[in-house]
């Protein structure tokens, strides 16, 4: 009784098995089995491509030698809907160098916040050292590229006459004192207004990196509001990159030329916020002060304005001891 059954399927069948085979051979992912409507994909990605594309943007086009390479990569989604978990770790971004080199590095998926509907973050050359010309830049996300980006670094003459520094207070031995400062000095040599916000606030952090010699012990935090910042001078404003428009809005410094610029970090506010996050036991450690300063050098519609904001990187490491 079955078996006239199941020649009739098996001959309804027939008529399709040219298209099937055909599949097969355009689709290495797909197999089809007899004629059993079952498919088998090696390839699990391809049950839910994600609804989301890969992001690159650049403020400026124009960069000085010597400052931090910034820009923007990221992965947005079309229709708000969650981008599966397995694309997360798809993302790689690809430099070319002036000198035709290039690279292609793995850029992470973030690990806080709600990034399940895509995310943006700054970004850089990395640890390379800049070349003067031309660099191209292309993001990737899910097999997705971003059309080339190009920036161009050059030298510019007067960021040799800004200079920025960490200035540490030493005790009687040459370690960094506890009860002093950690000064950021900066010079304007050159023939031009600077103008930057206040470092050590919401929009301008300070960066404070601190590990034990025998590396049993470190942490990384920004740099405490508590004993520095003026609360009645705090602004709700926030921004990612400084501008003639923002200055007025936030609390910004001005160095007139010839002018010299101090600000003190006293080590010990430091000190008391790594304690926060970890005992710190008798021994030798060294600690790093970090900041990137956007600097707008002159005014609007001026012969720099194209470069501005200049990040100017400013470090400095010292070593310190506890003795109880």
């Amino acid at each position: 009784m079955y078996g006239w059954l199941i020649c009739l399927i098996c001959l309804a069948l027939l008529g399709d098995s040219r298209a099937l085979v055909m599949q097969e051979a355009t689709n290495p992912d797909v197999r089809w089995f007899g004629f059993s409507l079952l498919r088998v994909t090696n390839n699990p990605q391809a049950q839910r491509q994600p609804d989301a594309v890969p992001m690159l943007r650049l403020d400026k086009s124009r960069f000085a030698l010597g400052e931090s390479v910034f820009f923007w990569v990221g992965v947005e989604s079309k229709s708000g809907a969650i981008i599966p978990r397995e694309y997360q770790d798809t993302c790689r971004l690809t430099i070319t160098r002036p000198d035709g080199t290039n690279k292609t590095e793995p850029v992470s998926w973030p690990i806080d916040g709600s990034t399940d509907r895509g995310w943006r973050g700054g970004y850089g050359l990395g640890p390379d050292k800049a070349q003067p010309g031309r660099y191209t830049l292309v993001f990737e996300f899910a097999g997705q590229r971003t059309p080339p980006a190009t920036l161009v670094i050059e030298d510019v003459p007067i960021l040799r006459r800004i200079k920025a520094e960490f200035v540490f207070s030493r005790t009687s031995d040459g370690f960094a004192s506890h009860d002093g400062n950690v000064t950021l000095i900066i010079n304007n040599w050159s023939d031009h207004v600077l103008r930057f916000p206040r470092p050590g606030d919401d929009n301008s952090l300070v960066s404070v990196s601190l590990f034990k010699s025998d590396r049993s012990y470190r942490s990384d935090f920004f740099y405490p509001a508590v004993g520095f910042r003026d609360p009645d001078k705090r602004s709700d404003t926030s921004f990612d990159t400084f501008g003639w428009d923002i200055a007025s809005k936030v609390p910004s410094v001005t160095i007139r030329p010839g002018e010299t610029y101090r600000q003190a970090f006293p080590l010990r506010a430091a000190l008391e916020e790594a304690k926060k996050h970890s005992f710190l036991g008798p021994g030798r450690y060294h600690i790093t002060f970090t900041a990137t300063l956007q600097v707008l050098i002159g005014e609007k519609d001026e012969k720099w304005s194209e470069f501005c904001p200049v990040r100017i990187p400013v470090a400095a490491a010292e070593a310190f001891v506890i003795t109880r």
